[in-house]
C-alpha cells in the first residue's frame, strides 16, 4: 500500500540531496526519472520538460508544424489540447466526439482533412484512450502525424498497448491532479522516434545541448526544463505505480457499479476488453447537473464543474467561426458533465457516501 507519511520523508530526503549538490538545473535524478519513465511505458526516449502543455507544443514544433498548417482536435477536451495549435500560429479544426468514450470520434476526422492538414491530436480523455486502430489508419492514409495528448492517461492501455506505441509522440502532465503527479508543474514527451527525440531534447534547452550553450545552437529552441524537485517527487511515486492504479481503478469501476442503479445519471459506457482504463477521475452526466451539483455541495462535497463549454466555443476560438450546433456531441457533455473529487484513494466508504448522495438527489427529487 502507497503510504504517504513515508513518501513525504524520502521526497524531503531527496530533495535535501538535491539541495546539497545544488545542481537544480541538471541534477541526474531528471535523467533517472526519464530512465524510469521510459522503461514503465517500455519505449526508448522520454524527455522531461516544465508542463504537459509545453510537451504539446514543443511535440507541434519538432514535427515542424507551424504557420497556415491545420491540426485536427477534438471538440471537447481541456484548453491545452488545441490552444497549443493557436500558441504556434497553426489552425485548430475541431471535429466532434463520441458520446459513449468522450473522446474524438474517428469516423468524423476525414471530412475535417484538407491539403494544410498536417497532424491529428488525440486527447485519451479521463484516462480512456481513443480508439487508435482506426484514427492511425486515417492518419497513415493521409500521411499525417498523430500526436497523443495523454495528460490524463498514464497507465492507460489500449489492446494491452500503453500511450505513445500508436502515436508519433505522446505527451504527458504531472500536475498534482495527475495520478503521476507532482508538487507542482511538469511534463514529458514520450517517442518511439530517435529523431524526434533529438529535436525535444534540443527544444527544451535553447535549442542548445548542455554545456553548448552560448557556442552552438543549432535550433531555436526555449527554457522548458523539468524541474529537479519535480524529477525527485516522480522518480519515486512512479515506483508505486502499480498499485497506484489498482487503487484507482477499485475506486472508478465501484463507483461506476453504483450508478447503474440510478435512473437519471450515467457513466461513460465500460469499455470493451480492448481498453484498460486507469480510473483517472469519476465522472457522470445528466440533464440535471447543475441540480445536482447543488445538492453535493450542500452536502460538503468538494466539487468542480469544468468543461462547461465546449472548446471551439471559448473565446480564443470563436475567430475561427464556429457556431452553436456545429459539435453537438461535446455540446451535450459539456451540458451535462460532473466531475467527482480525486478518487484515486478514495476509500470504499467515500465512495459509497457519493454514491449514495447522488442515489438521494434522483431518488426525492
Amino acid at each position: 500500500m502507497f503510504d504517504t507519511l513515508s513518501f513525504h520523508a524520502q521526497v524531503l530526503i531527496r530533495f535535501l540531496k538535491i539541495i546539497t549538490r545544488k545542481n537544480f538545473l541538471f541534477d541526474p535524478v531528471i535523467s533517472e526519472f526519464e530512465k524510469k519513465l521510459a522503461r514503465f511505458l517500455d519505449l526508448p526516449y522520454a524527455l522531461g520538460v516544465a508542463s504537459g502543455t509545453d510537451a504539446l507544443i514543443l511535440s507541434l514544433k519538432a514535427l515542424g508544424i507551424g504557420p497556415s498548417d491545420e491540426v485536427i482536435v477534438p471538440a471537447f477536451s481541456f484548453f491545452s489540447t488545441a490552444g497549443v495549435v493557436l500558441w504556434i500560429n497553426a489552425k485548430p479544426v475541431f471535429v466532434d466526439v463520441e458520446l459513449e468514450s468522450l473522446n474524438i470520434n474517428p469516423r468524423l476526422i476525414e471530412g475535417a482533412i484538407t491539403p494544410k492538414t498536417k497532424a491529428i491530436i488525440v486527447a485519451h480523455f479521463n484516462g480512456r484512450m481513443a480508439d487508435m486502430e482506426a484514427i492511425c489508419a486515417v492518419a497513415k492514409k493521409h500521411k499525417l502525424f498523430v500526436i497523443e495528448d495523454a495528460a490524463q492517461a498514464i497507465g492507460s492501455k489500449y489492446k494491452n498497448k500503453p500511450i505513445g506505441h500508436y502515436g508519433d509522440v505522446a505527451c504527458l502532465s504531472f500536475n498534482p491532479m495527475k495520478l503521476l503527479g507532482g508538487y507542482g508543474d511538469g511534463g514529458a514527451v514520450v517517442t518511439h522516434s530517435r529523431d524526434i527525440a533529438e529535436k525535444i531534447s534540443l527544444m527544451r534547452t535553447y535549442g542548445a545541448r548542455h554545456g553548448e550553450f552560448g557556442n552552438r545552437h543549432p535550433i531555436v529552441g526555449v527554457s522548458s526544463r523539468l524541474s529537479a524537485f519535480q524529477a525527485a517527487v516522480l522518480s519515486l511515486k512512479i515506483e508505486h505505480m502499480d498499485g497506484i492504479l489498482k487503487r484507482a481503478r477499485r475506486s472508478y469501476f465501484l463507483f461506476v457499479e453504483y450508478m447503474k442503479a440510478i435512473q437519471g445519471v450515467k457513466t461513460p459506457d465500460n469499455p470493451s476488453p480492448d481498453y484498460f482504463v486507469n480510473g483517472n477521475r469519476s465522472i457522470v452526466l445528466t440533464s440535471r447537473r447543475d441540480a445536482l451539483l447543488e445538492h453535493l455541495r450542500g452536502a460538503g462535497v468538494r466539487i468542480r464543474r469544468p468543461y462547461a463549454v465546449p472548446l471551439p466555443y471559448l473565446e480564443a476560438f470563436l475567430p475561427l467561426g464556429y457556431k452553436r450546433g456545429n459539435f453537438p456531441v461535446a455540446e451535450k457533455i459539456s451540458e451535462e458533465i460532473i466531475v467527482l473529487p480525486d478518487s484515486t484513494f478514495a476509500s470504499k466508504s467515500e465512495v459509497q457516501r457519493i454514491a449514495k448522495l447522488i442515489k438521494d438527489f434522483f431518488h426525492n427529487n
